[in-house]
């Protein structure tokens, strides 16, 4: 009886702990909408990713041809361009050129009004595009080109759906925004640039891919810079702990792209000169 009564203890404590970290912690505006009221939707989807793109995915096209996706691609990448394009200009013409939104800090604002209505909405548009984003890697498997699916793009990935459902379900507005933004614009630009090299493919120069990299990286450089310094600034009112979940992993992806910058096109220069 005393093992049941503490079992039973532990279950109404791991029961309670939930609740309050589900429901109570979570913001009210964004709690109810689709794939935010609890993590197993997400979680779920994160874990088919990973095994689909590491293990069902490989095994399944073993012995099959590349399956020819180049006008889906085409379509996915199209669509991509619009909404990135659009998310990142909304920010602009409704938060930051008429001076709504601060670009140094920004705290959460809870007013129900058409602009605040509409960031709730965008927040979770770019939460579910960071879902759609993991198509990215599906079609690498269809086509064959596992090359592309290194630890970077994977763990960039995953870790992108886990901080939208985090942003969406606790602090949908305010400071964290700017991510938003800033990884909008960089997307338009990338997807601009897989567009065409799918279509037009004469077209890329060598050194696209090189900019484009430069890019990403000086998007996560400016992330640290920008959830960093909230951490010294007590009067900004938007909560803190978010700088300590948001920037580990924008840390440890820029260390992944530098990496991957200096080994691609600096070393690996090195050495083609070298051999000449």
């Amino acid at each position: 009886m005393r093992e049941d009564s503490t079992m039973g203890t532990l279950i109404k404590n791991v029961t309670q702990y939930y609740t309050y970290v589900n429901d109570e912690l979570a913001d009210p505006r964004t709690n109810q909408f689709w794939l935010v009221r609890n993590p197993i939707p997400i979680m779920t989807i994160m874990f088919l990713y990973h095994r689909f793109v590491k293990v069902w995915g490989p095994a399944y096209m073993a012995k099959r041809e590349p399956y020819n996706l180049k006008w889906l691609i085409v379509a996915y990448n199209i669509v991509q361009i619009g909404l990135c394009a659009h998310m990142a200009f909304q920010c602009i013409t409704w938060l930051y050129l008429p001076g709504y939104y601060s670009l140094w800090c920004q705290k959460i604002n809870y007013h129900d009004n058409e602009v605040e209505r509409l960031i709730i909405s965008r927040v979770w548009l770019y939460y579910f595009i960071k879902i759609v984003d993991l198509l990215d890697t599906v079609f690498f498997i269809l086509r064959k080109k596992f090359s592309q699916v290194s630890f970077l793009h994977v763990y960039h990935h995953l870790g992108m759906c886990f901080l939208g459902y985090i942003g969406t379900k606790y602090v949908p507005g305010g400071h964290g925004i700017m991510l938003g933004f800033i990884n909008s614009a960089v997307h338009a630009v990338m997807y601009t640039y897989y567009l065409i090299s799918i279509t037009k493919p004469q077209w890329v120069q060598g050194w696209w891919k090189k900019y484009i990299t430069q890019l990403q990286i000086l998007q996560f450089l400016l992330l640290i810079l920008h959830f960093g310094h909230i951490i010294f600034e007590p009067s900004c009112g938007y909560p803190k702990w978010v700088a300590f979940v948001f920037l580990p992993h924008n840390v440890f992806i820029l260390f992944l792209f530098s990496d991957f910058y200096i080994k691609e096109y600096i070393l690996k220069k090195k050495k083609d000169n070298k051999e000449l």
